[in-house]
């Protein structure tokens, strides 16, 4: 969970950094992106934690029911527990469902930064909405390649399922 988040703070100060480093203007990218970005920024960030929030319940149950519960991942799973005792049956929805809210809150809090502190025509008040616009991003794109990771495995289990079943 921690690596999720270093991972998203790490992108997100690289983003508000090359944004300033690369602007020519910083008052001119600040009107800019007042006028241009910011409001479809606030627009995508809800759109997109609204719809992860009335999902997460759903994705979260699906993956425990059909890939957790299973027998072949119960049998798989007390086959690696004689190798390393600590592992738990539902850590990765544990961590699934964890990196989701982390996802919604962010894109949710993200977005409610391009109405409130997006308003303030400063550069650093610029810089501190595109740096909470790419933390959202980067939290999304590590729950999308999670989901991603959690499918593949689902996927060999039932390829790999005897009798095909």
């Amino acid at each position: 969970m921690k690596r999720f988040v270093l991972v998203a703070l790490l992108f997100a100060a690289s983003v508000a950094g090359a944004t300033y480093f690369f602007s020519k203007d910083i008052s001119l990218a600040t009107i800019y992106f007042g006028e241009k970005i910011r409001p479809s920024l606030f627009t995508g960030l809800l759109t997109v934690g609204t719809f992860l929030l009335s999902l997460k319940v759903f994705i979260v149950v699906k993956f425990k029911e059909t890939v957790f519960d299973s027998k072949e991942y119960k049998e798989r799973l007390a086959a690696l527990r004689k190798v390393d005792s600590s592992i738990q049956h539902y850590a990765q929805v544990r961590n699934l469902s964890a990196v989701l809210f982390l996802s919604i809150a962010s894109a949710i809090i993200a977005s409610a930064c391009q109405l409130t502190v997006g308003l303030i025509e400063k550069p650093v008040a610029m810089l501190f909405c595109i740096a909470m616009a790419a933390f959202a991003c980067a939290m999304l794109l590590q729950t999308l390649l999670l989901i991603r990771r959690i499918l593949e495995e689902w996927l060999d289990h039932m390829e790999f399922k005897p009798n095909n079943q």
